[in-house]
């Protein structure tokens, strides 16, 4: 390379190379970096072994090359951030070569070959699923579900089905329960309602056997326990405890058991951290042609692949769809904890209808491909931020490492899965987090179908839903403070890092109001920060987008920028979930739950066995 910018190669390789020339796409490996006299860095794969040594800007420049790309693709982007090595394309791919057959870099092509060996555990058996519907004061949405459950699925192909009613008003209690009993009386096939008594025999029941565990018990399961609260968990405690054992479908209310193509479907598989994509619709007859009508069964479905291995669930889906192009901008840490036995723990799907949010705040965040899709047409972006008629979902199937969760939603509950905390908003993305922390190996499916969310009535987006102003909500900081701790967790099995997140949880009740208000401080900073620079990109980049789009980014620039100066000053009170405390009455309120909560993760195994004992009773 020239001699302005110092760039050579230098490289000294051990005997141990042998990664295949030219993959598709690469990625810089999991590598440590040691300086040595000379002014060399010497680089050890430790996944590998293999070790080479390098000048210190040829590391600096394998560390940009972070995500799974072609050796063009980063040759572009190294240039495109430093301009003077422009002319240089030539000597920065042969450097780049060269540590690709060092063994310094990751090659796409290999993985996928390494993801299709048979699997080392021996396969689950294939039981029956338990199916929970989680209902709340919607009657009419209840009866709806059923009607299509009676139509599309096999129902003898159940274990049970529940309905796990989590209503406090009690014309809706009993309508809940005469819809119950009205289809199973014609499905001839058990629908167990599971109300109030049908629960508190249960926990007591519970009780009984471990006393010592009754408080636990009913921090994660008695609605009495929370009465003056929104209990999201709560009913996916009690599914939990009512399919131990066996795989689970928990389906939300509002929803409808049909199955629907996704838009441009592809038979491709992926894998990435990557967001969904979406689409947007004026009226719900846009997408009824993409009903499905072999096998409309979203129970079914969910089974597919549900329990099994990695490489199993690629013989059911077709071995041949994973491609070097699936891995697309996945990373090392990424594929370090993909393997051919990593346990597909949750499945899940798309939907279309209602996006499950309660603001429309999400748009900026979408796919890129979506967002550019939206920004295409006046009209479907009058549609996105007006109707709650929305795809979400995938065009393929796609592996995650972490779930995304969707209204309905497969576990394999023969794993020793988490409790869900028991209130607020934002569990199911906690679960997924204290899943992956539990089971660092364990993938989430996302299946390229979608089925109806129709909450009833329908409803539209109002002013109201475009505030990007900070949601009163349980503390941010949690969600990336246990990423990091099982990230650091080097315990093996399950049950022992069910130990670490319990001392996690138990640390937190234990922390000191100072400590935990500057750490929820500093997150909602952060994302504030975070949401405005995107924002702001965004709008620079918008000239050909349509005015309402232009409009919509300003006021929330405004908006953000009002809750930055407010959240920063020194007398800012800390506000949050429940709404009604503030300040360090709010703090202690989080810090008792967190202390239950670790009490309940550490009795959680006993409760499970116990659990699976009563039911099969």
């Amino acid at each position: 390379m020239s001699d302005k910018t110092e760039f050579s190669l230098d490289v000294d390789v051990d005997s141990a190379t042998g990664f295949e020339p030219l993959p598709d796409l690469v990625a810089y490996d999991l590598c440590k970096a040691y300086p040595v006299p000379g002014g060399s860095v010497l680089l050890r794969n430790t996944r590998t072994g293999k070790r080479a040594m390098v000048r210190p800007e040829v590391h600096a420049v394998l560390v940009s090359c972070n995500r799974l790309r072609t050796l063009d693709q980063h040759v572009s982007r190294i240039i495109a951030r430093n301009p003077d090595m422009q002319g240089q394309q030539a000597d920065i791919r042969e450097v780049l070569q060269t540590m690709l057959d060092a063994g310094m870099m990751i090659s796409a092509r290999q993985t996928c070959d390494e993801l299709k060996q048979p699997a080392r555990q021996s396969p689950r058996s294939e039981d029956k699923p338990v199916v929970v519907i989680i209902t709340w004061e919607r009657p009419a949405a209840l009866e709806r579900l059923l009607s299509s459950i009676y139509t599309n699925c096999d129902i003898g192909k159940f274990h049970q089905l529940y309905i796990v009613d989590d209503s406090r008003k009690a014309e809706n209690i009993d309508k809940n329960r005469e819809l119950t009993a009205s289809f199973a009386l014609q499905a001839k096939r058990p629908f167990q309602y599971f109300g109030q008594a049908e629960q508190q025999a249960l926990l007591e029941n519970l009780s009984r056997q471990l006393p010592e565990h009754e408080e636990a018990i009913r921090f994660l399961a008695d609605q009495s326990h929370w009465r003056d609260h929104w209990t999201s968990g709560l009913a996916r405690n009690l599914a939990l405890l009512l399919s131990c054992g066996h795989r689970l479908v928990m389906i939300d209310d509002d929803t409808i058991c049909e199955v629907y193509d996704p838009i441009q479907p592809r038979s491709d598989i992926s894998f990435s951290d990557e967001a969904r994509q979406a689409d947007f619709f004026s009226e719900q007859q846009e997408w009824s042609s993409r009903r499905m009508p072999l096998n409309p069964d979203p129970v079914d479905r969910h089974m597919q692949c549900l329990g099994m291995p990695f490489s199993e669930a690629l013989d059911k889906l077709g071995q041949t769809n994973l491609k070097p192009t699936g891995l697309a901008d996945a990373n090392a840490p990424l594929l370090a904890q993909l393997a051919s036995d990593s346990p597909v723990l949750i499945t899940e799907c798309g939907s279309f209808g209602c996006p499950g949010t309660n603001r429309n705040t999400w748009l900026p965040d979408m796919a890129p491909a979506s967002l550019e899709r939206m920004l295409a047409s006046e009209t479907k972006t009058n549609d996105a931020l007006h109707t709650r008629l929305v795809w979400s979902g995938r065009n393929q199937p796609h592996f995650s490492p972490v779930t995304n969760m969707s209204q309905i939603t497969g576990l394999d509950n023969r794993a020793m899965l988490p409790p869900y905390f028991p209130v607020f908003r934002g569990e199911d993305r906690l679960f997924g987090l204290l899943l992956k922390f539990i089971f660092p190996t364990a993938v989430a499916l996302d299946y390229p179908w979608a089925i109806p969310h129709l909450p009833i009535p329908q409803r539209d987006w109002q002013e109201k839903d475009r505030d990007f102003t900070p949601q009163a909500s349980f503390p941010f900081f949690v969600s990336a403070k246990v990423q990091q701790s099982g990230a650091s967790c080097q315990a093996a099995e399950p049950h022992e890092r069910l130990h670490a997140l319990t001392a996690f949880f138990s640390d937190l009740s234990n922390s000191s109001n100072d400590a935990l208000a500057e750490n929820q401080r500093d997150a909602v900073l952060r994302d504030l920060s975070e949401q405005l620079q995107h924002l702001s990109g965004l709008l620079a980049g918008a000239d050909s987008a349509p005015d309402q789009w232009k409009e919509y980014l300003g006021n929330g620039i405004k908006q953000l920028n009002e809750g930055l100066d407010r959240a920063s000053h020194k007398d800012h009170r800390i506000k949050g979930q429940p709404k009604t405390l503030e300040g360090a009455e709010l703090i202690d309120f989080w810090k008792k739950a967190w202390g239950g909560y670790a009490a309940a993760l550490a009795a959680w195994p006993e409760i499970r066995e116990v659990a699976a004992e009563i039911i099969e009773v």
